[in-house]
């Protein structure tokens, strides 16, 4: 039940259309969170179901009408309320390690350039993050920025930490990866 609160957070700082809503979620969560435009779509008619928003339809002359979501008081009584919820770990499901798992079913060196390219990825990432972070005030300067952003900036700093994580794991993944090739192939 995650995403609906995730665009109730986001709907907290203002309305915003479901094209606004992914392209914000693209702008600052993407680090922890990824959706598609038709999943926040279904959430976004749910939330509405259920009394969380309020829909607007802005005419528009030289495009199709659009609809701004707002929170209602019913919606921020259910973010607070999950805000408050502890969550429970969620299991973990990384399909690359599938592929990781049953990789003895191919050649060593194409699962070795399997994991190379995932590990490109994950350098890709990191280093979009760290650009973001130039950009934003450090850790120990942070005292004068508002304590919103000071939050956010929290999970930034948590993408950067598992973004570094996870380059040296693979790093050790692939180092046992070559001694398998070197001892069975």
């Amino acid at each position: 039940m995650s995403l609906p609160h995730m665009l109730l957070g986001l709907l907290e700082e203002g309305s915003m259309s479901g094209y606004e809503l992914n392209k914000a979620i693209h702008d600052s969560i993407r680090h922890f969170w990824t959706t598609d435009q038709s999943q926040i779509y279904r959430a976004l008619h749910k939330m509405e179901a259920d009394g969380w928003l309020r829909v607007e339809t802005v005419i528009q002359a030289d495009s199709p009408n659009k609809k701004v979501y707002h929170l209602t008081e019913a919606g921020r009584e259910a973010l607070a309320v999950w805000l408050r919820t502890p969550l429970v770990n969620q299991p973990l499901r990384e399909a690359w390690l599938a592929q990781i798992f049953f990789g003895s079913a191919i050649p060593t060196a194409e699962t070795i350039r399997l994991v190379e390219g995932y590990r490109k990825g994950v350098a890709e990432g990191l280093a979009a993050l760290e650009e973001l972070q130039a950009r934003l005030p450090a850790a120990g300067e942070r005292a004068h920025v508002p304590r919103r952003y000071q939050y956010q900036l929290l999970t930034l700093d948590y993408g950067m930490a598992y973004h570094r994580s996870m380059l040296a794991t693979l790093d050790a993944m692939l180092e046992q990866m070559k001694l398998i090739a070197e001892v069975t192939e």
